[in-house]
């Protein structure tokens, strides 16, 4: 979901700035920057800033506004909790806008529905994860597979709702042309964030910031 400009009235426009912006500012403000005293903490910030640029140049559009591709929320959140992940995306996001269709004025609009929502999203299932049921298996279903299918379907939503309020699309075009396909996503989504994640937990479980072997595998 990239909203290019000019379809969006200028009260959304204001209302994305008013929610995304102090959002970003307060994962600048908790970020645990002191991660990033190691030259391979800031190898690993840079390269997940790169991998999720290109991630989201993978695309395919229906029509200005309706595009679908990969969001890798769930990896992200998983890898550097909510705040470092917020701002990888963000910067992502700044990258795709600087080189691509959006434009700056649905920056923050964009941001809010591609990164916000599902950020927030996989953390409060991590939460929930990590306090009912540490366990190896239900972290990489739960926050994973079904976080990132559930995180691209929260965003097509979302996004597919701002452009029906709007006027931009009707209740009916949307529904033959757009929300029967984001069910679809959601597999891929899925398995996408949930394989990686499973992979780095074997091979590099140092970079998975939000597990640890004593409290998921150990004694389970």
């Amino acid at each position: 979901m990239d909203i290019p400009e000019g379809l969006i009235a200028a009260p959304w426009l204001w209302l994305g700035n008013l929610l995304f912006f102090p959002l970003l500012a307060f994962a600048l403000y908790r970020a645990p920057w002191w991660r990033l005293r190691s030259r391979e903490g800031q190898h690993l910030l840079l390269g997940a800033c790169v991998f999720t640029f290109f991630l989201w140049n993978v695309k395919a559009g229906v029509t200005p506004g309706l595009n679908f591709h990969l969001l890798g929320a769930a990896l992200l959140t998983l890898m550097f909790s909510w705040e470092f992940a917020f701002i990888v995306m963000s910067v992502a996001l700044a990258a795709v806008t600087w080189f691509g269709d959006p434009a700056w004025e649905t920056y923050a609009l964009n941001g809010l529905i591609m990164i916000g929502l599902p950020v927030l999203l996989i953390y409060r299932i991590f939460l929930q994860v990590d306090r009912r049921a540490p366990n190896f298996f239900v972290y990489v279903l739960a926050c994973g597979f079904l976080g990132g299918g559930f995180s691209v379907f929260l965003a097509g939503t979302a996004g597919a709702g701002l452009l029906w309020s709007s006027g931009v699309y009707s209740l009916d075009y949307l529904s033959d042309n757009y929300l029967p396909f984001l069910p679809l996503l959601m597999v891929p989504e899925g398995a996408f964030n949930g394989m990686l994640t499973t992979l780095l937990i074997a091979y590099r479980p140092d970079w998975m910031r939000t597990f640890r072997d004593e409290r998921y595998i150990d004694g389970k």
